[in-house]
C-alpha cells in the first residue's frame, strides 16, 4: 500500500472515529434533554389534571358519587393515556378496586408493581417503563386515599427525533468525512508528489542513469531531501565517472605496460636464443650483448618509473621543506649532465634567490623529466633554460614543440607524441606522468606553452 494511501486511510478512519465519538455524545446529551422537556411538559399537565380533580372532589362524598364523578370526568378530557383506579370498602378489612378510566394494556396489578419514585418531593410519584420497543413515563397520584390517578407518557416523539437527529448528524458526518477524504487526497497528492518523483528518479540512478536529478520547487523537508538527494546523487556519479574513469585509465595503463614490456623482452629473449644456438663472430657477439644491456636498462628505468607512480599513488604524507631554487636548479644539472653532454647542449640556470616549499629528490625528478623530455625534442647544439620567477619555474626548450591537440594528453602514463621517437630514444611515455604525480602531491599546477618548431616552455607554479 502507498505511503498516501496509508496516510488517507488513517486519517479519514481517526476523523470518523473522532466524529461518531462526538455524535455518540451529542446524541446522548440531547435525547436526555429532549426527554426531560417531555417530562416536564407531561409533569405540568399532569399536575393540571390532578390538581382540577381535588378541586372538583367533595371529601365526604361516597363512593358510587365519585364514581360517576370521575367517570364524568375521564370521559370529558378523552385522554386515552390516563388511568383512574377508585378503592371501595367492600368490607370492614378489605377494600376493592374499581377500575373508572383505562384504555391502555396496563392492570392495575402491573402499576401497582411499579418501582414508583417521588417526582420533585412532591405528592407526584413517577416511573421508567418499556414496551414493544417504546420508553414510557407514568405519573402517578394518590387523591383523597382512593384516587389513583395515573398518566402514561409515551417517549414516542422524542425516540423519533433522536433517530432523525441520528440520521442527520450521521448523513452529516460521512457526507464531511467524504469531502474531508477527497480534499486530503487532493493535498496528499500535491505535497507527496515530490516523493513520487523523487523515488522515480532513485529507481533510475540505480539502474545507473547516474545524471538524474530532481527540481527543488520548495524550502521545506521535503525541499531539503530534494538538495540532499541531488548533492547525494551528484557525489555518485562524480564517484562512478571516478571510478570508471580510473579502471579505464589502469585498463590502458595495463595495455601498454605490457606492450612496453613485450619489445626489450621480445628483443632480449631473441638476441639470448641466437647468442645460445648460434655461432656468430666476435664482434656480432658483443653487439647483441649490448644490445640486451640495453634494453635491460630500459627495463630497469621503467620498473622504478612504475614502482615510482605506485608509491606516489598513496596516501603517505610528504615532508615539504622551504629550499632555496639555486639547489635545486644544481642537484637537477648535476644528473642531466651526461645526456647534456652527449647530445651536445647547454643548460641554462636563470633564479633570483627564490625559495619554495618542496621535497627535494622528488621535485629533482620533475625537473630531469621535463629536461630528458626538452633534450629529446631538440637538435644537437641547442639549449635548455631553467628560470626561476614569483613563483613559477620555468623548463624552455628550442625543439620540435608540442601540437595543440596533444597537450592535454601528454600527461598520461605511455602517451607519446612521437612515438618512434621516443622508443628509439628509450622513453616509455611514464615521465610526464609521473612528473603530473609529483606536482599534484605539491599543489603545483602545471601550463604547457608550446608551438610547433619554435618549443615549449612548461611552467610550474606553485601555490
Amino acid at each position: 500500500m502507498k505511503l498516501r494511501t496509508k496516510i488517507l486511510w488513517i486519517s479519514c478512519i481517526a476523523l470518523l472515529a473522532a466524529s461518531l465519538l462526538g455524535d455518540a455524545l451529542i446524541l446522548r446529551i440531547t435525547g436526555k434533554s429532549l426527554k426531560s422537556e417531555a417530562i416536564i411538559r407531561a409533569y405540568q399537565n399532569f399536575y393540571e389534571m390532578t390538581s382540577e380533580l381535588e378541586r372538583g372532589l367533595i371529601r365526604n362524598m361516597d363512593a358510587d358519587t365519585r364514581s360517576v364523578y370521575l367517570e364524568y370526568y375521564f370521559k370529558n378530557l378523552k385522554d386515552d393515556y390516563s388511568i383512574c383506579f377508585l378503592w371501595v370498602r367492600n368490607t370492614e378489612e378489605t377494600n376493592e378496586i374499581r377500575q373508572i378510566y383505562n384504555h391502555t394494556a396496563l392492570s392495575a396489578g402491573e402499576l401497582s408493581q411499579m418501582d414508583l419514585r417521588s417526582y420533585e418531593d412532591g405528592d407526584i410519584t413517577c416511573a421508567d417503563y418499556s414496551r414493544d420497543n417504546t420508553d414510557y413515563v407514568i405519573f402517578h397520584m394518590n387523591i383523597q386515599e382512593k384516587i389513583d390517578v395515573y398518566r402514561v407518557v409515551p417517549m414516542v416523539d422524542v425516540q423519533n427525533n433522536v433517530r432523525r437527529l441520528t440520521g442527520y448528524i450521521l448523513a452529516i458526518t460521512f457526507g464531511v468525512t467524504g469531502i474531508t477524504m477527497l480534499v486530503l487526497f487532493a493535498i496528499l497528492r500535491h505535497i507527496l508528489q515530490p516523493l513520487q518523483e523523487l523515488n522515480e528518479t532513485t529507481k533510475r540512478l540505480a539502474e545507473g542513469d547516474y545524471d538524474q536529478r530532481v527540481v527543488v520547487r520548495r524550502k521545506d523537508e521535503i525541499g531539503q531531501l530534494e538538495e540532499s538527494f541531488n548533492k547525494m546523487a551528484e557525489a555518485v556519479e562524480t564517484s562512478t565517472r571516478s571510478l570508471e574513469e580510473s579502471e579505464r585509465r589502469k585498463t590502458l595503463f595495463m595495455g601498454n605496460l605490457t606492450h612496453e614490456l613485450k619489445t626489450p623482452m621480445t628483443a632480449i629473449s631473441g638476441y639470448a636464443q641466437t647468442l645460445l644456438s648460434t655461432k656468430i663472430s666476435r664482434e656480432n657477439q658483443e653487439a647483441a650483448l649490448l644490445y640486451i644491456y640495453e634494453e635491460c636498462g630500459r627495463l630497469e628505468r621503467l620498473s622504478k618509473k612504475m614502482m615510482k607512480l605506485l608509491e606516489l599513488d598513496q596516501d603517505e604524507s610528504l615532508v615539504f621543506a622551504d629550499t632555496p631554487v639555486s639547489r635545486l636548479f644544481e642537484a637537477a644539472a648535476k644528473s642531466c649532465e651526461v645526456i647534456l653532454k652527449d647530445k651536445q647542449m647547454t643548460l641554462e640556470c636563470i633564479e633570483h634567490g627564490e625559495h619554495f616549499p618542496m621535497e627535494l629528490d622528488l621535485m629533482t625528478d620533475v625537473l630531469i623529466n621535463l629536461i630528458d623530455n626538452g633534450i629529446k625534442a631538440s637538435d644537437s647544439g641547442g639549449k635548455i633554460i631553467l628560470r626561476a620567477y614569483d613563483n613559477c619555474i620555468e623548463v624552455q626548450d628550442f625543439g620540435q614543440g608540442i601540437p595543440a591537440e596533444e597537450q592535454e594528453k601528454i600527461m598520461e602514463p605511455f602517451y607519446m607524441v612521437d612515438k618512434s621517437r621516443s622508443r628509439k630514444s628509450g622513453g616509455a611515455g611514464l615521465g610526464l606522468a609521473l612528473t603530473a604525480m609529483i606536482a599534484k602531491r605539491h599543489n603545483i599546477s602545471i601550463r604547457i606553452d608550446s608551438k610547433e618548431g619554435e618549443g615549449t616552455r612548461m611552467i610550474l607554479q606553485f601555490v
